[in-house]
């Protein structure tokens, strides 16, 4: 996950505030995944800005390595591009830590990435984990700890 606040996150967000009466001042902006692990940043984001994706997934780890804060439900979150362009607002709505091998169709479905299949998400995330432990030195497991969020689209000018 990358991504800051910058003025014009920051100004995306005071919008998002005022259209939707968002009391909180507090967000999150990232991507979903890193492009040092993931050539589809941009495309995962706009899934999320056009409400297609509508949860995803990380290992624990990741939160531990990059000294990412880890979201809560209610939690707002500014969806950014690998420019670190805002695309969206989404908020977090159920967070569920469980075993990569133990994860199914039910959250592959939220992710909503690819085809829709949990093939697909099952191969990606495979993927995408086994790039990360490598990089960090950290041997792979299928049974690692991993980070399941939903969320909903809140905001999309």
């Amino acid at each position: 996950m990358i991504g800051k606040k910058t003025p014009e996150v920051e100004a995306f967000w005071q919008k998002a505030r005022k259209a939707k009466g968002i009391p909180t001042n507090d967000y999150i902006a990232s991507t979903f995944a890193d492009p040092k692990f993931s050539t589809k940043v941009d495309y995962i984001s706009g899934l999320a800005a056009e409400g297609v994706k509508r949860g995803t997934c990380h290992m624990a780890l990741d939160f531990e390595v990059t000294g990412v804060k880890r979201r809560n439900p209610g939690d707002y979150w500014v969806v950014v591009d690998s420019k670190n362009a805002p695309l969206a607002v989404v908020r977090i709505t159920k967070v569920e830590v469980r075993p990569f091998n133990e994860i199914g169709e039910e959250f592959s479905s939220v992710e909503n990435e690819g085809d829709g299949s949990f093939k697909y998400w099952y191969d990606g995330h495979l993927g995408f984990f086994q790039r990360q432990c490598a990089a960090w030195g950290k041997e792979w497991r299928m049974d690692a700890p991993c980070v399941c969020e939903s969320f909903d689209l809140i905001y999309k000018p």
